[in-house]
């Protein structure tokens, strides 16, 4: 799975995160139909580094997946602010600090009362995730689930 996950992140390979995202609905799709969100909201990359790497395997997830359990798919709800240091080359007690404002919700965008479920590829420490949800839900979001393809063992 690490392979994989490396592999959709760094190569423009969608098939790849489509079969992950694909996986994610066969395993877990009842549970997560079961908890009727309203719209599906990948965790957003910053452009300047979409630019550079030219895939963005969240947002492949998050628009198969949608797809796959017939959930609305909410793009650009979520936006990143600013351009933050990748998760993976920090330590985990700063990886918190690092994620911390770097979101922001589109204005015009209606979240009241709104049940998101907010889709990545990967889950360490949680922090980003949990930046994002706690940004939706600062705009009127009520509910926030996450969906992640996959979760690193042994990091606190």
């Amino acid at each position: 799975m690490r392979s994989a996950v490396l592999r959709i992140k760094r190569e423009r390979n969608p098939g790849l995160a489509m079969a992950m995202a694909d996986l994610l609905a066969a395993t877990q799709g009842g549970e997560l139909s079961d908890w009727r969100p309203d719209a599906v909201v990948a965790i957003p990359m910053h452009w300047s580094r979409r630019a550079w790497r030219g895939v963005h395997s969240a947002e492949t997830i998050a628009n198969r997946l949608a797809a796959r359990l017939d959930i609305p798919i909410a793009s650009h709800v979520l936006v990143r602010r600013r351009r933050t240091a990748p998760q993976a080359r920090l330590a985990p007690s700063r990886r918190k600090a690092n994620v911390r404002a770097a979101f922001r919700a589109c204005a015009g965008r209606d979240l009241e009362q709104s049940r998101l479920l907010l889709v990545d590829d990967i889950m360490t420490t949680g922090a980003t995730l949990n930046e994002a949800a706690r940004t939706l839900l600062r705009s009127g979001a009520s509910e926030i689930a996450a969906a992640v393809v996959a979760r690193a063992e042994g990091i606190s």
